[in-house]
């Protein structure tokens, strides 16, 4: 009998965000997990991240290129319109960029 090729299977979110997590404290960043059941609320980003002034949100998807919903786009405006920075991520190779970018006073 021959088995048929399989694809690696994708990560699931929370797999990618674990990883994030424990990259992000690794480097010294105070990281919080944000669940839909702490506010009761839809659009929150994933992760809320803070280190000597920076404050970074990040949504967090299965893997890189991945959409976001409209309610999570409205937060992500409010975050930038208030000096935060807002990503939407699939690695940690992303947000270690995004980090060394922040942490070298990046701009949008």
């Amino acid at each position: 009998m021959v088995k048929e090729l399989t694809k690696k299977a994708k990560p699931l979110e929370k797999q990618v965000s674990a990883a994030i997590v424990k990259w992000l404290k690794r480097q010294g960043w105070h990281v919080d997990v944000i669940t839909k059941a702490m506010y009761g609320a839809n659009g929150i980003s994933d992760l809320i991240c803070l280190k000597h002034g920076i404050y970074l949100a990040l949504e967090v998807k299965r893997e890189p290129g991945m959409k976001c919903t409209p309610l999570q786009e409205e937060w992500g405006k409010q975050v930038l319109a208030h000096g935060g920075i807002w990503r939407v991520v699939g690695s940690v190779a992303e947000v270690e960029a995004i980090v060394i970018w922040a942490e070298k006073g990046g701009m949008l």
